[in-house]
């Protein structure tokens, strides 16, 4: 796994990584992770590409894992998406040929979403895990409310405790390595992510008809940190003609770290091998 940092236009100094395979790659895939976490989290998926063939990239947002920015921090999601498009244009630089995709998950699949909707041409193909397409509906309406209230003047303030890492997978492993891993945010949501996050799911849902490329859509049935509503509301409204939904039983929201993980990462591969 290599490492590097890049500084964007704005100023932010982002931690990137990538793993190439052992021959010319059959095509690139960049991993883009969710809230609160970091790449360093998908070094299993990286791996696991990598060995079918495929180069790997992935970037910690601002705010997360290494990168600069106040933790787990962002008021504006055109901030991550115009940080993702560089990182791709340098990605592209160094992988002109072949074939680019995009593997989401949780908040890293809205901004992956909401990235497609303004460079679709950029992308051969779209992949998403645990969407947040229905954020609100995971919160009350009245911490809602509170949110947007709050976000005038406390845009920073801790608000919305975790859930607790049990819900991230039917294995307590993951969620007690989530915790102790100090490059993860174990603190309260802050109100402005929180904000941000609502107005972004409410945008994406109201231009999902714009997507038209090939897309696979994951999303655990038995995820109670992010409604799996979102992810069949998109495979419903998206227009594009190759279109998947699966809906993994039994499994929580992060479906590649389930106990099962291997059939996840081999169903994201055969789709990708389809799509090369």
């Amino acid at each position: 796994m290599h490492t590097e940092t890049f500084t964007t236009r704005d100023g932010v100094n982002l931690h990137t990584v990538r793993l190439l395979p052992d021959s010319t790659p059959k095509a690139t895939v960049l991993v883009v992770h969710g809230y609160g976490e970091h790449s360093g989290r998908y070094a299993h998926v990286m791996t696991s590409l990598a060995n079918a063939g495929y180069a790997a990239y992935a970037l910690d947002h601002i705010g997360h894992g290494r990168s600069e920015g106040l933790r787990a921090f962002i008021d504006n999601f055109d901030i991550p998406v115009t940080h993702l498009k560089e990182f791709k244009d340098r990605v592209v630089a160094q992988q002109p040929d072949g074939k680019l995709f995009m593997l989401g998950h949780s908040m890293g699949a809205l901004i992956s979403l909401a990235f497609t909707l303004r460079y679709q041409p950029d992308l051969d193909g779209l992949l998403i895990s645990g969407a947040p397409v229905n954020a609100d509906a995971n919160v009350s309406p009245v911490m809602v409310q509170l949110g947007y209230i709050l976000n005038r003047i406390v845009p920073r303030l801790p608000l919305l405790a975790p859930g607790g890492t049990n819900i991230l997978s039917t294995d307590p492993a993951v969620g007690e390595a989530f915790a102790a891993d100090p490059l993860c945010y174990n603190g309260s949501m802050r109100v402005g992510l929180g904000v941000a996050l609502n107005e972004t799911a409410k945008s994406v849902r109201a231009r999902l008809p714009e997507l038209t490329l090939p897309i696979l859509i994951m999303h655990g049935e038995a995820d109670t940190y992010v409604n799996p509503s979102g992810s069949k509301l998109a495979y419903e409204q998206v227009k594009s003609k190759d279109r998947t939904l699966k809906l993994y039983p039994g499994m929580y929201h992060e479906i590649m770290n389930e106990r099962d993980k291997a059939v996840v990462l081999g169903d994201i591969v055969t789709w990708l091998d389809q799509h090369s």
